[in-house]
């Protein structure tokens, strides 16, 4: 596996977990196990009002009991919840499934951490339950369990992802139809526009963006030339600084609310792709206006002793 493809599938299981709550983030799970494991890995699901006793999944070889928690968008104001849910879902397999479970795993998709009170509640789990063992299954058990398979079952879970010859050939056919599909919203854009800075040399690091945007932002810079080209030549007046400021106005937002580094990246992609299945093409395409983007206006932060008045 390249490393090229490797960032790009990091990027698609984040997306895919950020965007699977409930029964398809337990689906997700699921397909990744059974992708694993074989048939050692049971699928559970409720049946009628026998319900699923407290088990979403079920790893025969270890006796290890999953319980899912997919919050949409992984919401941070449901930790009361969250921690209720461990606490009941765990007594209610201990109560229904006896010897049977010998391990007891919770499985979210909470990509930014946990809180804090979750941590507590597994610990007294831990404490109440010594004959047993538990565990968070999160973005990094996903990635560890996914990037032991071979290629093409990643590739049925997370979907196609850009090669390093990929990112060699950007069409611009895919580059006109991604801003084309941004121009749309233009129109809501006032017409004032911010002078362009050139981008700090550390200002990938300065943002504490995690290592797979990094990286891909870096790739897409070989290709960030080619938007700039693109853009110079379009017939509307200005139309780049107010794709620029498009971008600034989103970035401002999203940084409104809160959300980390990785959140709002993924969110700004997703602006440019749109969600499901991105081909190839398109995810180079989107590396290198996003590139483009990162380089010449404000998404995310200038390091403040290097900003040019």
């Amino acid at each position: 596996m390249t490393s090229e493809r490797r960032y790009w599938w990091k990027v698609g299981l984040e997306l895919k977990l950020r965007k699977s709550p409930g029964d398809a983030f337990q689906d997700f799970f699921s397909s990744v196990m059974a992708k694993a494991h074989g048939s050692d890995f049971v699928r559970v699901r409720p049946f009628g009002q026998l319900g699923d006793k407290g088990c979403d999944g079920y790893l025969q070889s270890s006796g290890r009991v999953f319980q899912c928690y997919g919050a949409l968008n992984a919401e941070k104001d449901k930790v009361a919840y969250l921690v209720g849910k461990m606490k009941t879902d765990h007594a209610k397999a201990a109560k229904e499934l006896g010897s049977l479970m010998k391990e007891w795993g919770m499985v979210h998709n909470l990509v930014d951490g946990l809180p804090i009170e979750a941590v507590q509640a597994l610990d007294a789990l831990k404490k109440d339950n010594p004959r047993q063992s538990f565990a968070f299954f999160g973005m990094e058990s996903f990635e560890e369990i996914i990037f032991s398979l071979d290629e093409q079952k990643i590739e049925d879970l997370l979907g196609i992802a850009a090669s390093a010859s990929d990112g060699l050939c950007l069409q611009t056919v895919e580059l006109r139809d991604l801003i084309n599909g941004v121009a749309l919203a233009l129109d809501q854009t006032d017409g004032t526009t911010a002078s362009i800075q050139p981008v700090p040399k550390d200002k990938l690091v300065f943002n504490k963006l995690p290592n797979h945007w990094v990286r891909l932002i870096e790739f897409g810079w070989s290709n960030a030339h080619l938007v700039a080209d693109y853009l110079s030549k379009r017939p509307e007046p200005l139309f780049a600084e107010q794709l620029a400021e498009h971008f600034r106005k989103r970035y401002a937002y999203l940084k409104s609310q809160a959300l980390t580094p990785s959140s709002i990246m993924s969110s700004l992609y997703e602006m440019v792709v749109g969600s499901g299945n991105v081909t190839a093409a398109r995810q180079v395409a989107a590396q290198a206006l996003l590139a483009f983007l990162f380089e010449s206006c404000d998404i995310f932060e200038d390091h403040p002793s290097k900003v040019i008045q």
